[in-house]
């Protein structure tokens, strides 16, 4: 199978930061991004980078691929769930841009972008990741998630931010590197709080005015700079429904790739306050028992993981 070439024949080159190096006063120079073609680097200098590796080099291995355009997975049939394979490549191998391969932990998936505005072959349907976990199971989700987050960070980095040189792959530093003013990118994530509150027997759920008709959760929000977890856990809920809490505790996490958020999920306690919602994100919110309970998110997001874990007793 033909390798797949990157946006820019520049990228078909590996970035690796070089080792520091003494200059005349003793003290070390910062290491710098050196760029090496593909069959001259030094596999002493490249090492410990296998998973990066296979997630950031061209496409070269056989199976089902994880094809996108804009936001949404190529699919052959949604129902049975039927991926493009190496037998339909001839229809879109010519046409990728952004492309990469996905680690054995994430079912070694080939990946890549279809163009945004190009007409789809006809054997080709699109499904969004949501619908994705329902039809696929959350294995599938996982890696298709982890593969357009990858794309996304990948088709946003091709030029230098500083000084607009083509960037380039470090595979010791798993990033982008710029061998002009040596600008480092790494994959973005972006941490987010979601925390179940809960006072006495009742479950705080509240309504964003995105939801859909009806759907209550528990509330969320990112990290701000500067803030530890516990610090946005008590911000957002006092932001949010003016209420305090205390007992902040680790639940657990999920990533979610909407574009590339990190879900940390806590358990908290309510500590005073009446609810108070603040009209612009929150347009309701309450206590609930388990036999009050409105709509609440589907079994994708860990939103629910808590809740179901609330409801099993575990107050």
């Amino acid at each position: 199978m033909r390798e797949v070439p990157f946006i820019l024949r520049s990228f078909q080159h590996i970035c690796v930061r070089g080792k520091a190096a003494k200059i005349n006063n003793g003290i070390q120079k910062a290491p710098m991004v050196q760029c090496f073609h593909k069959s001259g680097h030094n596999s002493d200098e490249i090492h410990n980078a296998n998973y990066w590796r296979t997630i950031m080099e061209p496409c070269t291995a056989a199976g089902k691929w994880l094809l996108f355009q804009n936001d949404l997975l190529l699919v052959k049939s949604k129902n049975p769930l039927v991926l493009p394979a190496t037998g339909d490549e001839h229809l879109f191998l010519e046409l990728l841009s952004v492309t990469g391969t996905l680690p054995a932990s994430r079912g070694g998936f080939p990946w890549g972008e279809y163009p945004g505005d190009g007409e789809l072959p006809p054997v080709f349907e699109t499904v969004g990741l949501r619908e994705l976990w329902t039809l696929g199971g959350e294995k599938l989700f996982q890696a298709a998630g982890t593969a357009f987050q990858m794309m996304d960070w990948k088709r946003n980095n091709r030029f230098c931010p500083r000084c607009g040189t083509a960037m380039c792959l470090t595979d010791n530093d798993r990033a982008y590197g710029c061998p002009q003013c040596e600008y480092m990118s790494y994959p973005i994530l972006s941490p987010a709080i979601i925390v179940a509150v809960t006072r006495e027997d009742k479950l705080l759920l509240a309504r964003s005015p995105h939801f859909p008709k009806g759907r209550y959760s528990v509330l969320a929000g990112f990290v701000e700079p500067g803030e530890s977890l516990e610090e946005t856990v008590e911000r957002e809920i006092f932001e949010e429904v003016g209420i305090r809490v205390k007992d902040v505790t680790y639940f657990g996490s999920q990533p979610w790739p909407f574009p590339h958020s990190l879900m940390l999920g806590f358990t908290a306690r309510w500590a005073e306050g009446e609810l108070t919602p603040d009209g612009k994100e929150i347009e309701d919110a309450g206590w609930f028992t388990p036999e009050t309970m409105p709509e609440i998110p589907p079994s994708i997001s860990i939103s629910r993981r808590l809740i179901e874990n609330w409801l099993a007793g575990n107050k």
